[in-house]
């Protein structure tokens, strides 16, 4: 059975795989569900509608499942609540809010939640991603799979952070950041993660990822005639056909470009 020390509070209704670890001054409240290899190693506060996968490390003063930051929300409401996958490091003072909405906050694998990072209402996070020291993500927003977001980032509600992409420390976004794409001015594009591609095997399609920056950034054109260039001349390499149809769905706008005086990352 679970092992549970004798100063953390568990509510009946939660479900604990046999091999959890509750560690001493947590607080398991409403339907919380555990999965095998987790451990809470101290003065954690879990709130259901809650799941919580397999092989999960929460570090002191993580707080996932509590009530928005919304005014709107009647704290009463338990919602679709919270879902978290499997293998992820949830560090001190780490935040992750239930949803208002009929789906639930949900967080990927494999992700590593720095000290004080923040993951905001009715989210999606994807597998893989690193939020460190003090990154924010406001309700909303879509964060996709590999993404690093550096030390006090903030991303805006409602946005959209495409796959592999990058914020340098203490930037923000107010439009959706396009996928492969690094952040080193507030509020604007500068150029290629090209280790982040490299790192993720896709050596193969930098070349092309590099023209299709070019054509939609540092060309000039119009969004829809730098898109249907890059369909044109790149549609057979499939992250390129990623990028076009991430900036296709956009609902918010896509962050612009400023010149760096970086090489490319």
């Amino acid at each position: 059975m679970a092992t549970i020390h004798p100063t953390a509070v568990v509510d009946p209704q939660a479900q604990l795989a046999q091999d959890v670890q509750i560690g001493p001054g947590c607080i398991i409240e409403g339907p919380v569900t555990i999965g095998p290899g987790t451990r809470l190693l101290g003065q954690v506060w879990l709130k259901g509608p809650l799941t919580l996968g397999a092989r999960n490390v929460l570090y002191p003063h993580a707080a996932l499942g509590l009530e928005p930051q919304d005014r709107k929300f009647d704290p009463a409401h338990a919602g679709s609540g919270t879902q978290i996958g499997d293998d992820n490091i949830i560090r001190e003072g780490m935040t992750i809010h239930r949803a208002t909405g009929p789906h639930p906050t949900t967080v990927g694998n494999g992700c590593y939640l720095m000290v004080n990072s923040h993951i905001a209402h009715d989210c999606v996070v994807g597998n893989g991603v690193t939020l460190v020291n003090g990154a924010l993500i406001a309700g909303h927003v879509e964060v996709g799979d590999g993404v690093i977001l550096s030390g006090n980032t903030v991303v805006h509600q409602f946005c959209r952070v495409g796959r592999l992409a990058m914020m340098a420390g203490t930037m923000g976004i107010t439009k959706d950041l396009p996928p492969f794409c690094v952040v080193y001015h507030t509020r604007r594009v500068s150029l290629l993660n090209l280790v982040g591609l490299r790192r993720a095997g896709q050596r193969a399609h930098i070349d092309g990822m590099r023209r299709a920056f070019d054509i939609f950034y540092r060309e000039g054109l119009p969004n829809s005639a730098a898109l249907d260039r890059m369909d044109k001349e790149l549609g057979d390499n499939p992250l390129c056909a990623e990028f076009v149809r991430f900036i296709r769905a956009s609902k918010r706008g896509i962050t612009p470009y400023a010149d760096s005086d970086m090489n490319d990352a």
